[in-house]
């Protein structure tokens, strides 16, 4: 992918930044999507008796970040949207809870983070967008101490039957006339799919696999229907037919 096209993504990012906690399945829409969200990554993050020191790739406004910051550890939230950055750094500044966390401006490939300090590193929404994904994770590895954990969180993105498809349409037609949808506000460009191995994957097997060709070892993956299941009431009925976030989740140790 060129320079120009990072950058044409990191405007579009920018220009997201303030209303993506509104979009469904980006940010938290009720205390039931809260608590499920904590209740996974309590079960994904090893266990040990001191807080572990974890790295979320690709934070956009905090989300995870947050949510690991509460429950006990020490968070670095990085992303290369400073726009984005402003927004997870403001609401951590207005959490009630006292949060262990701090935000670095970077890209994927992390070239301002040192080697070796991170006890995990998780990733929601980026890994599916990237060009060369192996050599991503082979860089989070890097950053990884020995014996680490790195953790991806995304949506699959099976064939649409052709009427669903049609409805999906309809609805991002409807959307901006009754204030709600699924759309971002950025100005995205297209770019070809191989650029993207990872977008149209319809199992976990790709994930996994660029896992272990990067290197890592005890690579296992699941669908989470469960936290499909809290997110879908917050989606207007047109958009709740229309769409499925088919979660997963792919986790490999250094």
């Amino acid at each position: 992918m060129s320079q120009d096209l990072w950058s044409a993504f990191r405007t579009a990012w920018g220009q997201s930044a303030q209303g993506y906690d509104s979009l469904y399945g980006h940010g938290l829409h009720s205390e039931a999507e809260r608590t499920a969200w904590l209740l996974l990554l309590r079960r994904l993050l090893p266990a040990q008796e001191t807080p572990l020191k974890v790295l979320d790739v690709g934070t956009g406004t905090g989300m995870i970040a947050l949510l690991v910051a509460e429950l006990g550890h020490e968070v670095t939230g990085a992303d290369y949207s400073e726009a984005m950055l402003e927004v997870a750094a403001r609401k951590a500044k207005q959490s009630a809870r006292d949060l262990n966390i701090s935000f670095a401006h970077t890209d994927a490939m992390l070239g301002e983070l040192a080697n070796a300090q991170f006890d995990v590193v998780v990733c929601r929404h980026l890994l599916w967008a990237l060009p060369y994904p192996e050599e991503v994770l082979r860089r989070w590895k890097e950053v990884c101490r020995p014996g680490g954990k790195i953790i991806v969180i995304d949506q699959l993105r099976p064939r649409v039957h052709p009427v669903r498809q049609g409805v999906r349409e309809l609805a991002d037609l409807l959307n901006p006339l009754i204030g709600s949808g699924d759309s971002h506000d950025g100005d995205f460009p297209k770019i070809p799919l191989h650029e993207q191995p990872l977008k149209r994957a319809t199992s976990v097997l790709p994930v996994a696999n660029a896992m272990r060709r990067a290197g890592l070892v005890r690579v296992q993956g699941e669908r989470l229907p469960w936290i499909d299941a809290v997110e879908r009431p917050a989606m207007p009925r047109l958009e709740r037919w229309a769409r499925r976030w088919n979660r997963y989740v792919v986790e490999g140790w250094v």
